[in-house]
């Protein structure tokens, strides 16, 4: 791909398409150096044919973001080294974490952050969104052909193809139906990705780009009739909220209030920490409209507290590693569920860890509010303002699920390095006026 295509281009699919076409759940464990997953080898292979192919690129750049980045991985370090003793829960023996374990939570984090840093660099110019936010929709359209497959004879896909479910099957049934899961893993985490190509087609139909044959309004409606059949509602209700930010409110407004909504995950542990937040209320809100999910969300909500008072125990720098974060039965399983990336933030590097990890990603939306007013054409500012509300969404799912994946990991890199790159211009400019 990397022979086929420009560098940015390459890596863009080549981190989308091991999300989408490698399997899911399966770990290589090799000696001296951490698990590696479908994601983590793909930063890891793209760095190296980079390197052979002799193609510039920079892990860390200048700026504070970076200074944020670094001061996260310290705080994984001293979470490790706050940790070396042993404990207990349940019949589980969880042992001390040791010096190499500080080692291999700094080299995991530092891969998984490698398509942010990738974002970061190859696609630092606002130009290039157009380009991005078509490969997007083209393969949600190319997709959506195994997802269709799927809704109607099960997810079975990844069985036939690598020989085991990623996830348990019976979380895919809803409504009398399934949801697909392709080769993602769970069909959860692929509406959310397939959610991002819907905001991505309408960002286009907003700027009255037509894609092949077929008007952008039509691929627009068949997007979201695929995304409506997948039955999970809070990615449809992500497109919705972002279909409305982008066509009744100003570029300036779009991402002013995604960030006032992004920041808003930083108060929810303060709130559930004093019992501020109305769990109650939003469970018999819900309930009104659907007892099944009401239910669900006030299984989340009590997993949420027991892991939060286990996280309070050590709050903050947390637990570290070895799921010593979590609380296991007699029998070693988990005793509780643990879904959302705040509360395993929360549980495993503790507060100053969440506060680190959450200012990473909130900083480029910040910036992006900032430095928008140096964009002149209205559609550059639309895609601009686009990864913005992409970005919030990705931060505000991490409250009950995870919220980031690779791909989402490449956009967000992209707002900040095109933020970042709009400011140098912008302080050029004036230099070269000012002489």
């Amino acid at each position: 791909m990397l022979f086929k295509y420009p560098a940015k281009k390459a890596v863009f699919l080549a981190i989308t398409l091991a999300f989408l076409l490698l399997p899911s759940g399966l770990v290589i464990d090799p000696p001296l150096i951490p698990p590696l997953d479908r994601e983590s080898i793909t930063a890891m292979s793209l760095m190296i044919f980079l390197v052979l192919l002799g193609k510039k690129f920079r892990i860390l750049q200048s700026g504070s973001a970076t200074l944020v980045l670094i001061g996260y991985l310290i705080v994984i370090v001293i979470s490790a080294e706050l940790n070396g003793f042993p404990v207990r829960s349940g019949n589980v023996y969880l042992p001390a974490v040791t010096h190499y374990d500080a080692f291999s939570s700094v080299l995991r984090m530092f891969l998984w952050m490698i398509p942010f840093f990738f974002g970061r660099y190859f696609l630092s110019n606002f130009k290039d969104n157009e380009t991005i936010f078509k490969l997007l929709v083209g393969l949600g359209l190319i997709y959506s052909i195994p997802m269709l497959f799927e809704l109607k004879m099960s997810p079975q896909l990844h069985n036939i193809f690598y020989g085991y479910h990623a996830s348990d099957f019976i979380q895919q049934m809803r409504s009398g139906g399934f949801r697909p899961t392709v080769f993602v893993g769970h069909g959860l985490s692929l509406a959310f990705w397939f959610s991002t190509c819907v905001i991505a087609a309408y960002a286009l139909h907003k700027n009255k780009i037509r894609y092949s044959k077929f008007s952008s309004a039509k691929i627009l409606l068949y997007l979201m009739l695929v995304l409506l059949l997948c039955k999970t509602w809070s990615a449809f209700a992500y497109v919705l909220i972002g279909i409305y930010f982008i066509s009744k409110l100003t570029h300036e407004k779009q991402i002013k209030w995604s960030f006032i909504l992004s920041t808003m995950v930083l108060l929810y542990p303060i709130t559930k920490i004093l019992g501020l937040f109305p769990d109650e209320a939003i469970i018999d809100f819900i309930r009104g409209f659907s007892p099944e999910r009401a239910e669900s969300l006030a299984f989340r909500f009590k997993n949420e507290a027991v892991l939060l008072n286990r996280a309070l125990e050590q709050p903050y720098f947390g637990w570290a590693g070895w799921g010593r974060n979590r609380l296991f039965d007699e029998y070693g399983r988990d005793a509780v569920v643990t879904d959302g990336k705040w509360i395993i933030e929360f549980g495993i590097n503790g507060g100053v860890g969440f506060l680190f990890y959450y200012i990473i990603f909130l900083t480029p939306i910040f910036y992006a509010m900032k430095t928008l007013r140096y964009i002149e054409d209205i559609k550059e500012r639309t895609y601009f303002s686009v990864l913005a509300i992409i970005l919030a969404i990705c931060i505000i799912d991490s409250v009950p699920n995870t919220g980031m994946g690779s791909m989402h990991l490449f956009l967000a890199g992209a707002l900040l390095g095109q933020a970042e790159s709009l400011k140098r211009l912008k302080y050029s400019t004036l230099n070269k006026n000012d002489k």
